[in-house]
């Protein structure tokens, strides 16, 4: 580490330390605005609804404040800048969040800061309006340290980055000018070569008989389910005999309650992102594992939840025969996270991610066989291209320095299932803001609690300020090496 980087960071240490409950403040601020993002084609200046449109004027009006030139493009990104506009060098965050859901143990929407735990508790605190508080600080420590930039510097807060990207796709589509390079605080250090491709959307298969209804999930195809529930018309004695077939294990997951119309049966799982199933257990699995082998459906949702107890069985194509890995991104997932039983006909949300290499157009036609082999047909499918960059890129390896620098590890950049801006945003970079070997100690929340897209979501403060430390210096690395660029 050079001099004058030992001592930049020294000085964003203090300065991070000094402002540490202002920085807290302004993240519970953008945390309390229940910002889950949803399309709204009647709004011209709210595409994805007021509460998104809600946070990105605060978001502004908080850089207006600081002395920042702030705008709103399109109604759903905002902007803040500094700087010189010739070159420009972005921070690419999103205000939008995923839907809350029940059985939180701290409201959702309230933020809580745990001072004793350092830590703040509430939907969005993580993911991902701390990158946005983040790239603030950043940019008020290059205003306050007087640091000379040959190029401007854009954070940009989106507004529908969990639900497909439209935000930037809309900019795209309008002939928006992006950064010359951005760096996107969305994933983990270091730096983030290769993101897989993606598929989502909805399946359906003819359901009727004795399941009067069933649904599961959140609104949101990358939230693995940990609840899900059906009503039977059966006779409570039926279904009490029906479970005691099952195994213990699975048993333990099943709750039985006698209603108006017969019973209803709920499935408790363990919830968790899309792309990484690994961490999860499906409770839709669970239901219609347990329904399949009750043997207590009649009609045509018998085979319709079997087919989807088939499908939930794994998650990574092996159900569906399109299972596939490549060296550069490792291997395809694909879970079923929705599912609701409508009009006779049980409609399923899927969520896959796929390798770099993994050819889209041949994927889909396998997926729409095997899915029609088990009684389901499309009713729509969206395709996301991959993400890569090359490992030996110099904006890759000068970041990779950078950390290896400020936290003494050498991990090695790495691709991941997750998808980030990077997927739409030209020559953006994922880099942060999770760190790898960090042991946070989540034992005051329940099992299962705490994860960026689960229940009482938390961000520890110190993991905010630490990202910050990272990126003052990389953004001061990449103005130096854009400079140097031909024009």
């Amino acid at each position: 580490m050079t001099d004058a980087m030992r001592k930049l960071v020294s000085r964003a240490d203090e300065w991070l330390n000094t402002h540490r409950e202002e920085i807290i403040l302004e993240l519970q601020t953008l945390a309390r605005i229940p910002s889950v993002s949803r399309a709204d084609p009647g709004q011209e200046d709210a595409p994805f609804g007021p509460e998104c449109r809600r946070v990105l004027d605060t978001a502004a009006q908080m850089g207006r404040e600081l002395g920042f030139e702030t705008r709103v493009e399109k109604g759903c990104v905002g902007i803040i800048s500094m700087g010189p506009r010739d070159r420009r060098i972005g921070i690419m965050a999103h205000l939008d969040v995923v839907p809350a859901g029940d059985g939180w143990v701290y409201p959702p929407f309230d933020a809580v800061y745990l001072p004793e735990h350092d830590a703040l508790v509430g939907r969005g605190v993580n993911d991902n309006k701390a990158a946005a508080i983040m790239g603030l600080s950043v940019m008020r420590m290059l205003r306050d340290f007087q640091i000379p930039l040959h190029c401007g510097v854009d954070l940009y807060c989106g507004s529908s980055e969990e639900t497909g990207m439209q935000d930037m796709r809309i900019l795209r589509k309008a002939g928006h000018v992006f950064p010359d390079l951005s760096l996107v605080p969305d994933a983990a250090f270091p730096v983030n070569y290769a993101q897989k491709g993606g598929i989502t959307g909805y399946i359906r298969a003819e359901a009727r008989g004795n399941l009067l209804s069933m649904d599961c999930g959140n609104g949101a195809f990358n939230v693995i389910p940990d609840r899900a529930r059906c009503t039977l018309q059966v006779s409570m004695p039926h279904a009490l005999e029906a479970l005691g077939r099952l195994d213990t294990s699975l048993q333990a997951r099943l709750g039985i309650v006698q209603v108006p119309e017969g019973v209803e049966i709920t499935a408790s799982g363990v919830s968790g992102h899309a792309a990484h199933p690994e961490r999860s257990l499906n409770a839709l699995h669970v239901l219609s594992r347990g329904l399949t082998e009750m043997e207590i459906l009649e009609g045509s949702c018998r085979q319709a939840v079997a087919g989807l107890c088939t499908l939930t069985s794994d998650t990574c194509g092996k159900s569906e025969g399109v299972a596939f890995e490549d060296e550069i991104s490792g291997a395809l997932t694909l879970v079923y996270t929705l599912c609701r039983l409508k009009d006779g006909f049980l409609e399923i949300g899927l969520d896959s991610r796929v390798p770099v290499t993994c050819p889209m157009n041949s994927l889909v036609q396998s997926l729409t066989s095997a899915w029609a082999s088990l009684g389901y047909s499309v009713i729509t499918l969206e395709t996301a291209d991959a993400f890569h960059i090359s490992r030996d890129s110099r904006f890759v390896q000068a970041l990779q320095e950078i950390y290896e620098n400020l936290t003494g590890r050498k991990d090695p950049c790495y691709s991941m299932g997750g998808g980030t801006y990077s997927r739409v945003i030209p020559d953006a970079i994922s880099f942060g803001m999770g760190m790898p070997g960090a042991s946070e100690d989540l034992s005051f929340l329940p099992e299962g609690h705490g994860g960026v897209h689960g229940r009482d979501e938390v961000l520890f403060v110190q993991d905010l300020l630490n990202c910050a430390r990272i990126y003052l210096p990389a953004i001061v690395q990449l103005d130096g090496l854009l400079q140097n660029t031909e024009q």
